[in-house]
């Protein structure tokens, strides 16, 4: 290190401990801030305590702050309080006279809010002006503030004038063999039950193959067949059945094979036997 450094960094160290901030030092030395900060932390000089005496009390005490000028907050407010240090003032608003140990604009919050008031009123809200325009759709005329961008006077008019401009396709349903219009090329079945129909056909088509590959089937097995022969009662939790209820209710009869047919099980009158839809549910492709 040269004498030169080794000055500055002198230099430093007394300006901070004089009460300088490292702004102020930096600029009174003509260097960069960083430098400032890297001397005085090498110094440890970042948490510098300088000796100050209190104004109120007169006793020496050690603060970080060099503007400190009361050895506690005990001090400073008993300095301000007493009648002699006390600066006179007027209020803005009601004219009242304000004692206070530095000079105030305003007694109370509520002549500031006041004051402001007066000076800028509150102004009233005008709405901004509607346009009438004529409905792309339905030719009705319509308010907006939109005069470039709006062009219908509601959702449905939009959606309506939507589909007019695509084109529609006619397209023979997969499953009833219908003809139906439909703007989606793509569409296959004309509605969801076409769809579900055609679904669950191809799904027993599947099965039924898999019962012919599995081995002998009995084609004269049936749910009333069943219930008849197991006196209606499910094989798995033991309770009666309920033929009269909804086909879709849980304690429907089904047919249920105890060995799974994704197993190997054969649809056949010693493989089957009767139980709830949610138990045959619950069981599902398992071997008890």
């Amino acid at each position: 290190m040269n004498s030169t450094t080794e000055m500055i960094d002198q230099q430093i160290i007394s300006l901070r401990k004089n009460g300088l901030m490292q702004r102020e030092i930096a600029a009174e030395l003509s260097v960069t801030r960083d430098k400032v900060r890297g001397v005085l932390n090498k110094e440890d000089m970042e948490n510098y305590k300088y000796e100050r005496l209190c104004l109120c009390c007169g006793n020496n005490y050690e603060t970080i702050r060099h503007q400190s000028k009361f050895c506690s907050s005990r001090c400073r407010l008993k300095h301000y309080r007493s009648s002699n240090n006390k600066v006179i003032s007027k209020c803005k608003n009601c004219k009242k006279e304000i004692k206070f140990y530095k000079e105030k604009a305003y007694c109370s919050e509520e002549c500031l809010s006041e004051h402001y008031k007066k000076i800028n009123p509150k102004q009233e809200y005008i709405p901004r002006p509607k346009h009438v325009k004529s409905c792309v759709n339905c030719n009705k005329e319509y308010d907006t503030h939109f005069i470039t961008t709006s062009k219908y006077c509601s959702y449905e008019c939009s959606y309506e004038y939507k589909v007019k401009q695509k084109q529609i396709h006619n397209i023979k349903c997969k499953e009833c063999s219908g003809w139906f219009p439909s703007t989606n090329s793509r569409k296959i079945f004309c509605s969801i039950h076409c769809g579900d129909k055609f679904g669950n056909r191809k799904k027993e088509t599947i099965r039924r193959k898999q019962l012919r590959k599995n081995g002998k089937i009995n084609w004269d097995i049936s749910i009333a067949r069943l219930t008849k022969r197991d006196k209606g009662i499910c094989y798995l939790c033991s309770e009666q059945v309920d033929s009269k209820t909804h086909p879709n209710h849980d304690d429907y009869p089904s047919i249920e094979h105890v060995v799974p047919v994704v197993k190997g099980g054969t649809h056949t009158w010693d493989n089957v036997k009767l139980a709830h839809r949610k138990c045959n549910y619950i069981k599902s492709d398992n071997l008890l």
